[in-house]
């Protein structure tokens, strides 16, 4: 009994770094290409280095218009019957616009970013 309650105390601490992990995010480039599924590795000498698979990418951020992290979908019912929200819909992203920012405005919330939202630890 003791084992199993010692295993689950360790599996609970364990549940923040599982939800780092599953972070996923999305950058839109200045010339409107998308780059999908990545996830944060390090911020340096205004580059912004994510990690797509097997592939490390590195974008400068005054090349980035946007950064997005993209929440695991969620079925909830609304108040409506029959009415869901948060579905596929993007409404739980967290958007990061660049756009209209200057250089160091850039670096201020990448940084913040990496603050709110550090990597995961290398396996």
């Amino acid at each position: 009994m003791r084992t199993l309650l010692a295993a689950g105390i360790i599996l609970l601490g364990a549940a923040p770094v599982t939800a780092q992990r599953e972070d996923r995010w999305q950058v839109t480039l200045n010339d409107g290409t998308i780059v999908w599924e990545l996830h944060l590795v390090r911020f340096r000498d205004d580059t912004l280095i994510v990690q797509r698979r097997d592939s490390t990418l590195r974008f400068p951020i005054a090349q980035v218009d946007e950064l997005r992290l993209v929440r695991k979908a969620e079925r909830r019912q609304t108040a409506e019957p029959n009415r869901y929200g948060g579905v596929l819909g993007g409404s739980d992203d967290e958007v990061f616009r660049l756009t209209l920012y200057n250089l160091a405005e850039r670096r201020q919330i990448v940084a913040q970013i990496f603050k709110d939202h550090p990597p995961a630890p290398s396996p």
